[in-house]
């Protein structure tokens, strides 16, 4: 796998989530960094107080670590999902709650909050750039590259007035920015709690799903997680159909 990264930035970024270059995948540079004698200090941990955890402890190559966490940055007594990071500057508000208003806002709260850290702003800068540098892969559900029939069917679905589900998903990034009640608050939530609507993209490969990792399939989340088909309007769907449905959810 080659990352290709757009300048010097963005390595000291690798450096600042916790992944050295030598475990690094191949990244082509497009602009030489000029400070990576410098970045030794970032290495690994060492952003964080006590140096036990980095940002990558949580989010491998930006994405998820597939575990749930009760963070600060919303309040302890309600653990929650790790989000990918991929498309986090593009989709605000952050955090499953949207209690941060944008990617960059929720990297220099968990500086804080979460490694317990008071760091200089370049470093944060430097994460700001990594997650501006990630981009999605294509599913391993493709065939070719495109959808398979099976998918096919399931597009027409999920484009359809029958689920609705792009209304809240809608083309291009796959999520309308908005928070919703959609059904899927548990005991550690408050009643007032709504989520923020997820990006959908590279979804084949974040489970489990859901703020708190409740499903632990995509099947699940339009089934067992859905009641009242608050989160899509599945309940009338063959089990043919749920097949296409999951089937197309896990190429994009």
């Amino acid at each position: 796998m080659t990352w290709h990264i757009a300048s010097g930035d963005s390595m000291r970024s690798l450096l600042v989530m916790g992944i050295p270059y030598q475990h690094a995948p191949e990244v082509s540079i497009v602009r030489t960094c000029s400070c990576a004698c410098s970045c030794s200090c970032l290495l690994g941990a060492t952003i964080c107080h006590q140096g036990w955890q980095s940002c990558a402890s949580c989010h491998p190559d930006g994405r998820v670590d597939g575990l749930n966490w009760d963070l600060l940055n919303d309040g302890p007594g309600n653990p929650k999902n790790t989000k990918s990071l991929v498309l986090s500057c593009q989709t605000p508000p952050a955090m499953s709650l949207g209690v941060r208003g944008s990617a960059e806002e929720a990297v220099r709260s968990g500086l804080r909050h979460t490694l317990f850290a008071k760091r200089h702003e370049s470093e944060a800068a430097a994460i700001d750039a990594y997650l501006r540098s990630l981009r999605p892969l294509p599913s391993p559900q493709l065939l070719k590259g495109a959808l398979n029939k099976s998918a096919l069917r399931g597009k027409a679905l999920f484009e359809s007035t029958r689920t609705g589900c792009s209304t809240c998903h809608p083309p291009g990034l796959l999520t309308d920015l908005r928070s919703y009640d959609v059904g899927t608050r548990a005991s550690y939530d408050k009643l007032t709690d709504k989520f923020d609507t997820p990006t959908l993209v590279e979804l084949w490969r974040t489970a489990p799903y859901l703020h708190d990792g409740s499903a632990a399939t995509v099947l699940e989340v339009l089934t067992m997680r859905n009641a009242h088909d608050r989160h899509g309007r599945a309940s009338n769907l063959s089990r043919r159909q749920l097949d296409d449905l999951c089937a197309y959810l896990l190429s994009l």
